[in-house]
């Protein structure tokens, strides 16, 4: 429930778009600040676009949610939680979020005397699940002051008065901001002082028709994605919330909630499709885990209940490429062997998919999917743990469900896709999709869906093109797009590329996987004159650049293209149209600052071949020519291995070779990336096309001859040798 997301949120999001207005969107000011409302024209306002509210906080920029202890407990988070005010009592105000637990749905101030638990985290702090009175009293403080800060500023101190005269909390409380995180994530805890000094505790309403408003009026590919996650109904699957119905489950699913008020799921083996962390009862291990409720499919012995799909229908508000992502993983299970067939260790089938397809839309773009993340083990579970219901005496034993929902606020398993969304008002169906499931242990978790608009600008880069023209025609330094990106890679296998733009981690590991690789040629290793050697590439800080334009590199994706079906065509400004066939990446935010050389070459590296030179090229474009010398090193297209050229070669674009100049003592060289030898030239007749090499000479893996005008390899001691252009083994 709790989650860390790179991209800024909706209020910083809009705050930063590039693209200028030529009027300003209904709720902010001309630096894209929200202006806010005056609390008067939302009470009891006939239009649901503008009751519905969301608390921005002028310090941090955040809005008030839900997410702390209990689940219930407010925090200031990226995207808001969606609240009703009515009036109260004595000139103040009243206030319902989302949520309605067994305790209630009033946003209230929680006092000991409202609570028989003896956990200081249950008092002294706002609640979104109080009921109107309990033993008799009130329970919780639901009476709000909204205080504006001068006439007409719409900036408001929010607080209410502590009637209870202990624990140092009397008198007035208002909600304020603390400014760090206390637990690692970007959602932000509230503390409640007596007085307000700063901008943490001020407060501006925007309302729902502000979002709409400022969404469709920006445009949203220059800076980060405009976010339009507040278009999601409980995105991020949080405690009893009263939209959880939203997400429609497949029929072949089984699940029943506990009642039809407070939507909690029974977790019992029963049931494959659930939402929580264990345990659906007010007791210690909620107060302990409120804060991580997921989604979740589990198998648990009901193959036939298993498989299916998990959807959200989105109205979206305007046409172009939207980014849908979310938390998630899918863990295969494995059966245990029995005593009859103690070998015997069947394996899952399990494939579970996010999924975003536009309504009435049949292209490529507009209907795609992305393999989740495989789970990597971090902890291990059983299909008991998944179906135990968690006590009291519990609280030192985690759940399978928190322990997946505290690797994903550390951001372990984000996946994302991109979906063009051809017309305003398009609907867009989210979610995630089981298949193959037939273990009981088979288990796909998944939280926090997040929904950013990135503007209807493209980019296309195509490796079929035979003229960087195409590229000319449409760079912009000063704008982003959406790049279409059609360069055939083989998932598992190392593969060269150069770009003519710059990616960041998190674009890489978006487009190309999350344990996709990436390394660059350092060149020959000065203390093994037959080992080429490449370095990785420091993929763990999303922000900075892991592909740089015009740069040369070999990378391994562990996922392929997330448009698998269709075409995609683009009129150039000379009104020519170039038309890619998938498969091919999208990939957002992305800049064309100038046209590329077609050719690009590094400096050349000293090395010990003839001509004393190695130099890794590559070629922005498909170059029918020969233009790959003989005497270089590719890397086989379908198996990633290294082949040694005989004769000059053509090739397509976004493609690079190494160049030796030498034929024969950089033949047999082998390859390492951080001193880990990754690969020899195992194949090195695959690509060759004609007879270069010396008709009986033996060589050793250093490339040396061993043996002249040879006959047989007898009388060589053990090893492996090449002979005739194959690899043999002596043994």
């Amino acid at each position: 429930m709790k989650r860390t997301f790179t991209l800024w949120g909706i209020a910083m999001a809009l705050l930063w778009l590039f693209a200028p207005c030529s009027s300003m969107a209904q709720g902010q000011d001309g630096n894209h600040e929200w202006v806010g409302n005056s609390i008067s024209t939302v009470i009891n306002n006939a239009d649901a676009d503008m009751n519905t509210v969301f608390l921005y906080n002028v310090g941090t920029h955040k809005f008030l949610n839900v997410g702390s202890h209990w689940g219930t407990s407010v925090s200031a988070y990226n995207v808001g939680m969606p609240i009703k005010v009515t009036n109260g009592d004595n000139g103040l105000y009243r206030m319902q979020g989302v949520t309605n637990t067994p305790e209630g749905n009033n946003i209230a101030f929680g006092r000991k005397m409202d609570t028989q638990d003896n956990d200081p985290v249950s008092w002294n702090r706002v609640y979104c699940d109080r009921s109107t009175q309990i033993n008799g009293h009130n329970n919780g403080i639901r009476d709000w002051k909204f205080e504006e800060t001068s006439a007409g500023s719409k900036t408001y101190k929010i607080s209410c008065f502590n009637d209870e005269w202990q624990y140092n909390m009397q008198g007035n409380r208002y909600l304020h901001v603390m400014s760090g995180p206390t637990d690692g994530s970007n959602r932000l805890e509230l503390d409640y002082p007596g007085t307000v000094n700063d901008n943490n505790g001020l407060w501006k309403i925007v309302t729902l028709k502000d979002m709409k408003e400022a969404f469709k009026e920006q445009y949203a590919s220059d800076e980060d994605p405009a976010d339009a996650s507040f278009l999601i109904h409980d995105q991020d699957f949080n405690r009893s919330n009263i939209k959880v119905g939203e997400w429609k489950a497949d029929s072949r699913f089984s699940y029943a909630m506990v009642d039809g008020t407070t939507y909690r799921f029974y977790p019992d083996g029963r049931y494959t499709y659930y939402v929580g962390m264990g345990c659906y009862r007010s007791n210690a291990y909620q107060r302990s885990y409120g804060r991580y409720w997921i989604g979740s499919v589990r198998n648990v012995n009901r193959n036939a209940n298993a498989n299916g799909s998990l959807t959200q229908t989105v109205t979206t508000l305007k046409k172009g490429w939207y980014r849908v992502s979310c938390d998630g993983f899918y863990s295969p299970g494995v059966q245990t062997p029995t005593w009859q067939w103690p070998w015997l260790q069947p394996s899952s089938s399990l494939k579970s998919y996010l999924f975003a397809n536009v309504q009435g839309q049949s292209n490529g773009s507009s209907s795609v999917s992305t393999l989740l993340n495989v789970f990597k083990k971090e902890f291990s579970y059983t299909v008991d743990e998944l179906t135990h219901e968690y006590t009291d005496q519990e609280t030192q034993r985690e759940s399978p469900y928190v322990k997946a929902a505290k690797l994903f606020e550390k951001g372990k398993y984000t996946n994302s896709i991109m979906v063009y969304v051809p017309n305003d008002g398009d609907k867009l169906d989210i979610g995630i999709r089981v298949e193959g499931s037939n273990m009981p242990a088979d288990w796909t978790a998944f939280d926090n869906f997040q929904l950013q608009y990135c503007g209807n600008r493209d980019l296309v880069l195509d490796e079929m093109q035979t003229s960087v023209d195409y590229m000319v025609q449409q760079a912009d330094a000063n704008n982003a797009y959406t790049l279409i990106l059609k360069r055939t890679l083989k998932e598992g296998i190392w593969n060269t590329i150069t770009l003519p733009v710059s990616l960041t981690a998190a674009q890489f590991k978006t487009a190309f996987g999350s344990d996709a690789k990436l390394s660059k040629l350092e060149g020959q290793d000065p203390n093994r004159k037959s080992r080429i050697i490449f370095k990785s590439v420091n993929l763990s800080d999303d922000n900075t650049n892991a592909i740089e334009a015009g740069k040369l590199y070999i990378m391994m994706p562990t996922h392929g293209a997330n448009v698998t079906g269709g075409e995609y065509k683009k009129t150039l400004k000379s009104g020519t149209t170039i038309t890619v066939q998938a498969p091919y990446f999208v990939i957002n935010n992305v800049t064309l600052a100038a046209a590329p050389e077609a050719i690009v070459k590094e400096q050349s590296k000293p090395t010990t071949t003839i001509d004393g030179k190695l130099q890794f090229c590559g070629s922005m474009i498909k170059q029918d020519t020969n233009i790959v010398p003989a005497y270089s090193y590719v890397l086989g297209a379908n198996d990633g291995k290294w082949y040694f050229t005989q004769s000059d070669l053509s090739i397509n674009g976004f493609r690079c070779w190494i160049a030796t100049g030498d034929a024969a003592a950089a033949k047999f060289f082998t390859f390492s990336i951080d001193g880990q030898d990754f690969g020899t030239v195992t194949a090195i007749d695959g690509i060759e096309t004609d007879n270069s090499t010396e008709s009986g000479t033996v060589y050793n893996l250093n490339g040396q001859v061993v043996r002249s005008n040879a006959t047989s390899l007898e009388g060589l001691p053990k090893g492996v040798y090449i002979y005739n252009k194959r690899k043999i083994i002596v043994k």
